[in-house]
């Protein structure tokens, strides 16, 4: 029987001093990848040269370069295109792979020819490499295959548990399932994961896999930045879920995602505004002393109360439906925390 391949596509823009570890814990897995495509994305700084002199030190490696800065939606598409394996990883050249996490997704993948895709949990890190942050979403304490049904089920009570680079994808299915589109901007890994688990099914791996760097600057952290582009979106997201897709999305489940997104992205808007003032009084006296502490603290405390009262008061005042909605988001909160505690305690990580 012919073992199943893998391709990894690395898209790249500026990101010289990060590919010197991002590729090598790639090609240092237990389960090889057949090929390395990394797209250069018209770079300015030394990006290709030290791609180059990794391509001399392994032949998986395979270099294509666009002419001129195209985002990294051309990139990858550019490079599922190319790919010649039967699976594929989209890593990102900020990210961290840890050791087993190809060989444990290609073993259950392997057993579990019908999924989809095969997703494991990742831990959040800051850019300098610290703050990591135990996981959230949780699906299942052992290693298994959800069917499609079962990914529905899941979605409804825990929401999506499939991180972008923690998914490794049949080729097939991401194709099929028409890719990660452009339109859905930051969105698009999170839409695909749901597509194709809902389609396919999925594989699920319970152990910390790999890293994602939460950067100032990234791509996900500029996405959220603007609200009236990240508010349409989202519209599309729902407009496919309803339209294109609505075979496989359950429409309580679209009625109640597209509801909480929009809250949730609006109260994280009014969150960083809240915060942001704290910032902008640090910047104004240069020389703090204890009693400056005590006030920043102090409007810290007062932000987090301002944002409670005014969760509350939005409970109170909506329409019953979108109480409804709220108050499904806290029961998937607290369910996720259950779950994230069960997790932790039998790997005893404080």
């Amino acid at each position: 029987m012919r073992q199943p391949s893998l391709s990894v596509v690395v898209p790249n823009y500026n990101h010289a001093a990060l590919l010197e570890q991002t590729l090598p814990g790639i090609l240092e897995q237990s389960f090889k990848p057949i090929e390395v495509i990394v797209v250069d994305d018209g770079s300015t700084d030394n990006s290709v040269e030290v791609i180059r002199e990794l391509m001399r030190k392994d032949p998986a490696i395979r270099l294509i370069q666009n002419e001129k800065n195209q985002g990294i939606h051309f990139s990858v598409d550019r490079a599922l295109k190319l790919a010649r394996g039967d699976y594929i990883y989209f890593a990102a050249a900020d990210d961290i792979v840890f050791p087993g996490f190809f060989e444990n997704s290609m073993r259950l993948l392997t057993k579990y020819p019908q999924a989809g895709l095969c997703s494991a949990i990742r831990k959040v890190i800051t850019a300098d490499g610290i703050g990591y942050r135990s996981p959230l979403n949780i699906p299942a304490a052992i290693e298994c295959y959800l069917s499609p049904q079962q990914c529905a089920r899941l979605l409804r009570k825990y929401d999506s548990w499939m991180g972008g680079n923690s998914c490794v994808y049949r080729r097939d299915a991401v194709l099929e399932s028409g890719g990660l589109r452009s339109d859905l901007s930051a969105l698009c890994d999170i839409f695909l994961g749901m597509v194709v688990a809902l389609k396919y099914g999925a594989c699920f791996i319970p152990q910390q896999l790999t890293g994602f760097r939460m950067a100032p600057g990234g791509y996900s952290a500029r996405f959220h930045l603007n609200i009236e582009t990240s508010l349409e979106v989202y519209s599309k997201a729902v407009n496919l879920m309803r339209n294109e897709y609505s075979n496989l999305f359950p429409t309580d489940y679209v009625d109640s995602w597209s509801k909480r997104a929009i809250y949730l992205l609006r109260l994280n808007t009014l969150n960083k505004l809240f915060f942001h003032e704290v910032e902008i009084v640090k910047d104004i006296i240069p020389k703090k002393n204890f009693v400056d502490k005590i006030l920043f603290c102090s409007m810290k405390i007062m932000s987090y109360g301002q944002l409670m009262f005014l969760m509350l008061y939005f409970f109170v005042r909506l329409d019953y439906n979108f109480r409804i909605v709220l108050w499904r988001n806290l029961l998937i909160k607290i369910r996720r925390r259950k779950e994230r505690y069960r997790w932790c305690r039998r790997r005893n990580i404080a």
